[in-house]
This record gives structure tokens, C-alpha cells and sequence, in this order.
């Protein structure tokens, strides 16, 4: 890995897959401690043997039969899969190659091992067949197309269009946005579904939860709506800006429908991505501007980006409409409804689209799971956010999120009990991506050249 770093030029983050022990096929992890996510079990003094980017075998490690070619890494080391960030941002282009690249990176150093690009560009396809080729330092990729939303598809045949313009092209799925009318909507998910194409994220003002959900949405991100179906009469007004996500109708929300919110979307399949530390950022008194500005990952972005965000935090707290109790309330309730889903056997999946106010790639992801853990998730629970539930969504339940002979080798080396340590992002001893081993001093290497260059 020091040598392919010493290839880093100013364009981009070069890491190619080239040469050195890192690199090495078959890969052989002995002696490590194992979740392999089947249960909470931590299997002891386990041994992989990873070959072709997919894990060969696994077993006590008396049992290894060790090949002799094999490059083997050693160490008290837990192992769990890989996370996936499922509400995920890449720069677009005119951020220019070296902040598209730089983000990936980041993403993968924090054991970000598959993200779901949600506003995505054609530029991200390209990144997309790179990445899966091996050509750079980056998480599996599945992107959106650009969005549709009240202005791109201002009408039926525009949003149709839009549809199967991105089908073709080969985005993974279609990102909605707000301001899509009713007719629209509708004209947009029967094209979608006609061609088998899964569409997420916003859901617009006039469309609401119940006919996103009857549409057969893929996912629904933020908790987008859920405020709205509780408050009732009191969500018809004018709507609010987009990050509000209810947060005005928290003193007319009635609690008693959360079970009925959390029942009527496991009935119709849907998932929901809660991205919650992206509102806790945004309104947690309790959190303050300059103690975010001091989180893990921070000093690896931008000044003016992270200052941006500040700004816009700041203005939102001292909007006439902000009040520290009311916000409290609103995040609580967001809990509620996040443990709710989970209880009722509604899909979550791990997103805190990053890099969005306070979340940087990678390390934000490790802290949505400490949020679902406050809510009531379990911590095994709230890793299969990121692991087991993302196969299962994907339609590789077989070979994605799980520890087991057959599923790709996309690892994290943790030093301390995953069960025990969330958020662990502080714990990673070596991320495995495609079977390609990065270890602890690789992963240095490439934060200190991120940290370097974020200005």
C-alpha cells in the first residue's frame, strides 16, 4: 500500500490495485474473533481464507488448511462484515475528480464497504465500473440518476421520460425529491415499476406516506412524512423547507399513531433509511456548533464546507420557529418511530447522508448506529442495519452481510467487541474491500493524505 500511495497525484487518489503483500490472493485472517451476523455469537480463534474477492472458507483455525502461497494477517482482531451507507453522497463533477475520489476514499477507510449514491450523475457511473474494476480506493457503488423532482419533472411525460432515460443509461435506481404532484407521481412509479427500477428517497407534499407506500416505494429516507401522517388536519399548511421533516407539526403529532405508521409500512415492504444524525446535527440543543466542528473526520473536509455547515446550523437554531423543548420532542419522536418500524418488522438500513451538516463520510454512519442503539435497537440489531438487512434489500442475502464460505469478502478488523463498542470507528484495526487488505497503517497513510489536501 506505501508504495501505491507514493503514486498519488494531484488529480486524484491514485490506488491502484497493483502490486505488494496488500494486494495478495488468497488472503488468510487467522486466529481472529468472528460475528459473523448468522446470530450475536462471537466465534473465537477463527481463521479465513479469502480467494477471488469472496471468502473461501472459515472454521477454527486447528482446522485451517493454510495455503502455502497465502499472505496471512494476524492479530487480536474482531471481525464483522462490512457497512453500507445507504443514504450516501458523491460529489458531482464540477467538485472536480479529487473530491469525487477523496470522498470515496474516506468512505472505505471507515470500513464503508458499499454505499447507495442518492443523487447521482452520470459521472458516477463511471466511478461506479472503476471502483468495481479495482481502480480506486473506493466502497462498492450502486447510484441513483439525478433526481426527479417539482422542477426536473414538471409533468407526466417528463417524469416517464426521465425514467427510462436513467434505466437505460444504468442507474441502480431513481431518487425522488420534493415537489413531485400527485399526477406526476403516479405517471413516474408506473413507469419505474413497468421497468422493474426501484425509486426512493423524498416523498412530495402532495403524494404523503400512504400512496408513497401503496406505490411500492424502495425505500423511504429521513423519515420523510411520518411527522406529517401523525399530525393529521394540522399537516395541511404551506410546506416547510425540505429539512425540516415536520419538525413544525411536533406539538400535533399524536403518538398513538406510530404504531399504525410502522404497521402499514411493513405490510407494503417498503424500508426506511432514517438518516437521524442528520437531524440531531441540525436541532439537538445538546449538541453545539463548535463541539461538531471537533468530531472524528472533521478536520478532513474543507474549511469552507464545514463552515458552511456551521452557518446553516446556526441560522436554523435561531429561526423564529426553533425552540430547544420542541426540538428535543422532535428527535424523541423520531426515535419512537425509528424503534417502532424495527419492531413491527419494517426494514431499516444504515444512512446518514453523509457529507451532509456534521457527517462526514464514514464516520457518520458509525454514529447513526449509536442513534438507532438510543432508540432501542440492540447493537447487533443495529449492525444488521448496515450488513444483513443491505443483502436483503439487494436481493444478495446470499453473499452480502454475513461472515460465511460464498459471501464477498467486504471485512472490518476491529480491536475492541463490536457488540460492545458502538460507534467502533475508533476501533478499526484494517478494512477488507473486494479481498484486498488495508491495514492500520495503510488507512493512516491515506487519512493524512486526505488531511493534507482538504484545503
Amino acid at each position: 500500500m506505501a508504495a501505491i500511495l507514493r503514486n498519488l497525484v494531484a488529480t486524484c487518489l491514485l490506488l491502484i490495485m497493483c502490486a505488494g503483500a496488500v494486494f495478495a490472493d488468497p488472503l488468510v485472517i487467522r486466529g481472529v474473533n468472528v460475528l459473523t451476523m448468522e446470530n450475536e455469537e462471537i466465534l473465537e480463534n477463527q481463521t479465513l481464507i479469502i480467494s477471488n474477492g469472496e471468502i473461501e472458507w472459515i472454521g477454527p483455525d486447528g482446522d485451517a488448511n493454510i495455503p502455502e502461497n497465502a499472505e496471512i494477517v494476524e492479530g487480536d482482531y474482531y471481525v464483522i462484515p462490512g457497512l453500507a451507507e445507504m443514504h450516501a453522497h458523491i460529489p458531482s463533477p464540477n467538485q472536480g475528480q479529487v473530491m469525487m475520489e477523496n470522498t470515496l476514499a474516506l468512505y472505505l477507510s471507515q470500513g464503508i464497504t458499499t454505499i447507495r449514491g442518492m443523487l447521482g450523475n452520470p459521472a458516477h457511473l463511471e466511478l461506479r465500473e472503476r471502483a468495481a474494476a479495482g481502480e480506486l480506493f473506493s466502497p462498492r457503488i450502486f447510484t441513483s440518476g439525478p433526481s426527479l423532482s417539482g422542477n426536473s419533472a414538471p409533468d407526466p411525460e417528463t417524469a416517464r421520460q426521465m425514467v427510462r432515460d436513467q434505466h437505460e443509461a444504468g442507474y441502480d435506481l431513481l431518487k425522488f425529491h420534493p415537489g413531485l404532484s400527485l399526477e406526476v407521481f403516479e405517471a413516474a412509479t408506473d413507469e419505474a415499476n413497468s421497468l422493474g427500477i426501484d425509486f426512493s428517497g423524498h416523498i412530495s407534499y402532495e403524494v404523503g406516506l400512504e400512496r408513497s407506500l401503496e406505490a411500492g416505494k424502495g425505500s423511504i429516507d429521513h423519515l420523510d412524512r411520518y411527522m406529517e401522517f401523525l399530525a393529521g388536519d394540522a399537516a395541511l399548511r404551506d410546506d416547510p423547507p425540505i429539512i425540516f421533516f415536520g419538525y413544525d407539526l411536533t406539538p400535533h403529532a399524536d403518538e398513538n399513531l406510530i404504531e399504525e405508521a410502522a404497521r402499514i409500512t411493513a405490510e407494503a415492504g417498503v424500508w426506511n433509511v432514517p438518516t437521524n444524525t442528520l437531524l440531531e446535527n441540525m436541532f439537538n440543543p445538546e449538541i453545539s456548533v463548535e463541539e461538531m466542528q471537533q468530531w472524528p473526520g472533521m478536520n478532513l473536509l474543507p474549511s469552507d464546507l464545514v463552515e458552511n455547515w456551521s452557518q446553516r446550523v446556526r441560522d436554523n437554531r435561531a429561526h423564529d420557529l426553533y425552540d430547544d423543548d420542541q426540538a428535543r420532542r422532535f428527535l424523541e419522536l423520531r426515535k419512537q418511530i425509528t424503534l417502532a418500524l424495527h419492531e413491527a418488522g419494517a426494514g431499516l438500513m444504515l444512512g446518514a447522508d453523509a457529507p451532509q451538516i456534521f457527517n462526514p463520510p464514514g464516520y457518520s454512519a458509525h454514529r447513526e448506529m449509536a442513534i438507532l442503539v438510543d432508540a432501542g435497537l440492540s447493537p447487533f440489531e443495529a449492525i444488521k442495519t448496515g450488513t444483513v438487512n443491505v443483502g436483503v434489500y439487494l436481493g444478495e442475502e446470499d453473499k452480502t452481510g454475513k461472515i460465511a464460505p460464498g459471501y464477498r469478502a467486504d471485512l472490518i478488523l476491529l480491536s475492541s467487541n463490536p457488540l460492545e463498542s458502538i460507534p467502533f470507528h475508533g476501533a478499526i484495526e484494517g478494512v477488507i474491500y473486494q479481498g484486498n487488505y488495508a491495514s492500520r497503517a495503510d488507512l493512516d497513510e491515506i487519512l493524512n493524505y486526505l488531511r493534507e489536501v482538504a484545503d
